[in-house]
């Protein structure tokens, strides 16, 4: 199973990787948002965990551009950032987030939404 991680630095791909551990997943990175949309036309990932804040074009962008593509429009997209105002959670639903969650995330939050998310087992 194929996730992608998007994100601007190696904190947030390196720590998605640590907490999901166990679960047989293949991660893919990219750097950006850009490069985000252009790995998931390419890989068909079963998900993608996205930090918001990212030059170019940000996480809100990136899953905007997936909801209207034809293709990934089902693709489940996870916003994973340090913003934690009511403004951009309900920016993230508008622009159709699966789940909105904040930095610093905890081991079991994470699990449980990605397993939610791909229906496998929360407890490894």
């Amino acid at each position: 199973m194929r996730v992608l991680l998007v994100d601007d630095t190696r904190t947030l791909l390196s720590l998605v990787q640590v907490y999901l551990m166990g679960w047989h997943i293949e991660f893919h990175e990219a750097k950006d948002g850009l490069e985000g949309l252009a790995k998931a036309k390419e890989l068909k990932p079963a998900l993608v965990v996205t930090d918001v804040r990212m030059p170019g074009m940000d996480g809100f962008e990136l899953c905007a551009a997936i909801r209207a593509d034809e293709e990934l429009h089902d693709l489940p997209v996870v916003l994973l950032t340090s913003l934690n105002d009511e403004t951009s959670r309900k920016k993230g639903r508008l622009v159709g987030a699966s789940a909105f969650l904040t930095k610093p995330v905890s081991v079991d939050e994470l699990r449980q939404t990605v397993g939610t998310l791909l229906k496998l087992p929360t407890r490894s």
